[in-house]
């Protein structure tokens, strides 16, 4: 993993085969990022775990083959759990397109990340009893 910053900006570099989530949280420790987001993400990624939250929680599909990286959003909330908070699209060959909650992925070939840090917004989750879900609040 490479990593730059620019103010409140943070560039990652993810080669192939590093774990993109840890690396985003690896990146945020190493930048100071309590709180932010995930602005967007390309590349191309494999062996990845995605999820539609259903009546029942998340509805999980693996993938092993390669896909392109289109977009890669969500927030950082590193005194949260989850600390990230990550929805992913996902281009296949055939150039269908699928998407989901990012549990898991490995980089294929490079992703290339924008993080934000917010200096003045601290973000942290709690579990919402009516949703089911630890939903991002303000402290």
């Amino acid at each position: 993993m490479e990593t730059r910053q620019d103010g409140n900006t943070i560039l990652l570099k993810l080669s192939d085969g590093e774990d993109l989530v840890p690396s985003l949280e690896a990146a945020a420790r190493k930048h100071n990022v309590e709180s932010g987001a995930v602005l967007w993400g390309i590349g191309m990624i494999q062996d990845f775990e995605i999820g539609f939250f259903g009546p029942k929680g998340y509805e999980k599909t693996t993938f092993a083959e390669r896909h392109e990286l289109l977009a890669l959003h969500g927030s950082v909330a590193m005194r949260g759990d989850p600390k990230l908070h990550l929805h992913v699209a996902a281009g296949r060959r055939d150039h269908a397109v699928i998407g989901g909650h990012l549990f898991r992925a490995k980089t294929a070939v490079v992703n290339e990340i924008h993080v934000a840090r917010f200096d003045s917004i601290h973000l942290n989750r709690r579990l919402n009893e009516k949703t089911g879900l630890r939903e991002m609040i303000f402290e």
